[in-house]
């Protein structure tokens, strides 16, 4: 699917939102197949829930709008962790060793170095990346220090290709299991404002976390927050 879209790239110095952008631009009627919006900063930049991402210069922020086939079901747990083993197979490429956490941050030495925001609108998929760099970021997170800004949006797009190629895969579960941060940690999950607490098990054939209980019955939850894994579960943290 992905070989063929001739991406073609507009830069701004700032937006709101790269997403919010192309969503407007959508919805006005424009030909957005194959655009990529780059914003050097972003003033009201979002993550999935519409929790704001820190988006300050020197970071890569762009969203792609990728036209489906009417016959396409799009299931965006799916797709979107098909774009992070797309990115998660591509760093390595170029030294950087990442893990998933489910369902859409990469995390390289124990922190969040990028996030990803799929939605779907008048049948175009919009795919949201943004990778820390030389930005600003907060103690729970790592930025690619050093780095040439243009060299990470090429990558993220490089990632973003493979992850298209990935989409209809049914394969997705045993790639997972190479990148899961959380494979067998106990966790925290709030799903439609309920708690639940359980041994991460991967994921299933749609992208959803499996989740075992304490009676031993495995759930899955499609959507979902992690509040809390691994150590800050354990007692006396």
């Amino acid at each position: 699917m992905s070989l063929a879209i001739p991406f073609r790239i507009e830069s701004f110095d700032e937006l709101n939102s790269t997403q919010d952008l192309l969503r407007q631009r959508l919805e006005a009627g424009e030909a957005v197949h194959g655009l990529v919006v780059r914003a050097a900063r972003q003033t009201a930049g979002r993550g999935q829930r519409t929790r704001d991402w820190h988006s300050s210069s020197g970071g890569s922020y762009q969203t792609i709008a990728i036209k489906t086939p009417t016959a396409l079901a799009f299931k965006q747990t799916a797709v979107t962790v098909a774009m992070a083993i797309g990115l998660a197979e591509v760093l390595p490429c170029y030294g950087v060793k990442v893990d998933i956490k489910w369902p859409n941050d990469l995390y390289y030495r124990g922190k969040k170095l990028a996030g990803i925001l799929t939605e779907y609108c008048r049948g175009h998929l919009l795919i949201g990346v943004g990778v820390n760099v030389n930005n600003q970021v907060p103690d729970a997170a790592i930025g690619l220090r050093g780095w040439n800004l243009e060299g990470v949006h090429a990558m993220v797009l490089e990632g973003t290709r493979r992850g298209l190629d990935l989409m209809a895969a049914d394969y997705l579960a045993d790639l997972y299991k190479n990148y899961d941060l959380l494979l067998n940690q106990q966790l925290e999950l709030v799903n439609a404002k309920q708690n639940y607490i359980g041994i991460a098990r991967g994921i299933d054939s749609s992208g959803c976390l499996k989740l075992e209980q304490s009676t031993g019955q495995v759930i899955s939850f499609c959507s979902g927050h992690i509040l809390r894994f691994n150590s800050s579960l354990c007692p006396g943290n």
